[in-house]
């Protein structure tokens, strides 16, 4: 059973979620009131730096939220000590946060592959090898 609890989803680590009794639960919600404006869509990994250092006892997470109405996106949130899931933007998406939230599992990227945008890792240039490849063919046929 999903619920909401002022402007956020709470989430515990069994996928199911609950409405927990936090007491920062006012103080979180406030913040998110005073602090996201406007449409928050595209804003989660700023918003959520910024409630972090408001906040120390929250958590950063990157995933993703699976949206029931416009399905699975990239996404970043915040977890309260107790496993709450505070979500101070889950009003980009249609269903406002009555989604799943599911968090990165693995590696997380260094930067972005100078060939196609997507993540790479261990602080490498490229995400592959075949970008690397296209990547000197393309710089090969510029000095050309």
């Amino acid at each position: 059973m999903r619920q909401t609890c002022g402007p956020f989803l709470l989430w515990v680590p069994e996928w199911n979620t609950m409405q927990f009794d936090m007491p920062d639960q006012e103080a979180y919600s406030a913040w998110i009131m005073a602090n996201v404006t406007g449409d928050p869509h595209g804003t989660c990994k700023q918003v959520t730096e910024r409630m972090a250092l408001a906040f120390p006892e929250l958590h950063r997470v990157r995933g993703h939220y699976c949206c029931p109405i416009e399905g699975r996106q990239t996404h970043w949130w915040l977890v309260a000590p107790d496993g709450a899931v505070i979500d101070p933007t889950r009003t980009q998406f249609a269903s406002e946060g009555h989604g799943v939230y599911e968090p990165h599992i693995g590696a997380e990227p260094t930067g972005k592959c100078l060939n196609c945008g997507e993540y790479a890792y261990d602080h490498a240039t490229f995400c592959s090898s075949t970008c690397t490849d296209e990547f000197a063919a393309h710089i090969q046929q510029e000095s050309e």
